[in-house]
């Protein structure tokens, strides 16, 4: 007989998930995700305005930073101008062998419907009012020479490429020189630069003739030293890409491109600036609009208007509006106001301007002294 073979051995019955556990846990993921979702969106939401406000901060105070270096800087090289017929002079400039100064054609954007004149008065600061909610634009001028900060005395002109000085101590090749002209004009010229950058040897030294006028600085009187970057510089906002921007007055154009506005922050969306004024007599300082009196029509229509009106002005007064990058959802931003103040301490001259309440906004203002310009003591 052959042995028994071992019955083989039942299998379990094998069960899985109903549809009713099935379904109850895809709810309860459902439920979850849900819940990580909504989570999720909060915390993103949180980030964004805290990272945009963040930006706009920042470019605020870079903004301000820029503004305030170069106002603080207007008028350098020409420290004695209130005593030495330099403020409100009419100004010519050539660059590359063409006039860049006064102006020709039109200015590019933002600056085309600034109302900035053509003829270019030489005054450490300007302001051209822009309306009362178009932003104004700020015209800065001065210098950065090595040494030499006060007038120097023209003992003759020997041809129209050379001048002759009293003491040409920190004129440094490469340098610009501004010369004040018998006949009220001023007119700047540029010393041929050299490698190394070296000073210029002797009293009489020799002009670069394409970056100077065609009869050189033959009437001068006095020359001051602008340094090897002269500032002619206007500032305004592109309210099309809401950026701060700036454009050299002495740049011309290259190949037949316009001469290029540069940006300088993003995001702000408004400025405004204040002359600060004393009167004669008074020692106290008066803000005013840069309107009327104080217009920058009134105050370049003649060199003794600018002048006259330069000895008064002690200091400008700045406020920029920036402005966030991301619109915030109604949800998540309710406190947004419609309208910001600028200069709120000071009622007469305040100015209202309207926002999105969907946007966050910072205010920067500063009062920066026109320090340069309050020289009264003749040297």
């Amino acid at each position: 007989m052959y042995p028994r073979q071992p019955l083989a051995r039942k299998r379990p019955h094998q069960q899985g998930f109903s549809l009713i556990e099935l379904m109850v846990g895809l709810v309860v993921s459902m439920l979850c995700m849900l819940a990580i979702m909504a989570a999720f969106a909060v915390y993103e939401g949180k980030k964004r305005t805290t990272t945009t406000t963040n930006d706009a901060q920042q470019n605020g105070s870079y903004a301000m930073y820029v503004l305030e270096r170069q106002l603080r800087t207007a008028g350098a090289s020409i420290v004695q101008g209130y005593n030495y017929g330099v403020w409100g002079c009419p100004v010519t400039a050539y660059t590359n062998g063409t006039q860049t100064l006064p102006i020709s054609g039109a200015l590019p954007a933002p600056f085309k419907s600034s109302g900035w004149p053509a003829s270019t008065l030489l005054m450490p600061v300007l302001i051209a009012y822009g309306g009362g909610s178009t932003p104004d634009t700020i015209g800065v001028v001065g210098g950065n020479p090595a040494m030499q900060v006060f007038k120097i005395p023209v003992t003759s002109v020997p041809s129209t490429n050379s001048v002759a000085v009293s003491n040409s101590l920190g004129i440094l090749s490469g340098d610009y020189v501004l010369g004040v002209l018998s006949n009220g004009n001023c007119a700047l010229a540029h010393v041929p630069a050299a490698t190394p950058t070296t000073q210029v040897a002797g009293t009489t030294f020799t002009l670069d003739t394409t970056n100077s006028p065609p009869n050189g600085l033959q009437t001068a009187n006095y020359l001051f030293d602008f340094g090897s970057s002269p500032a002619f510089t206007l500032f305004g906002i592109d309210t099309s890409s809401l950026n701060l921007v700036s454009y050299d007055l002495l740049q011309r154009p290259v190949n037949g491109n316009a001469a290029a506005v540069t940006p300088l922050a993003e995001g702000v969306v408004q400025m405004k600036a204040l002359y600060g004024v004393q009167q004669a007599g008074s020692s106290s300082v008066q803000w005013v609009q840069p309107t009327g009196t104080w217009s920058i029509a009134t105050l370049t229509a003649s060199a003794s208007a600018a002048s006259n009106a330069m000895k008064q002005i002690k200091a400008i007064r700045v406020a920029i509006v920036v402005q966030s990058r991301l619109p915030e959802r109604s949800t998540d931003y309710t406190s947004g106001q419609p309208t910001l103040t600028l200069f709120p301490d000071l009622p007469s001259v305040q100015y209202i301007v309207t926002t999105s309440t969907q946007y966050r906004y910072k205010v920067y203002d500063t009062t920066i002294p026109v320090r340069n310009a309050l020289v009264a003591k003749y040297y």
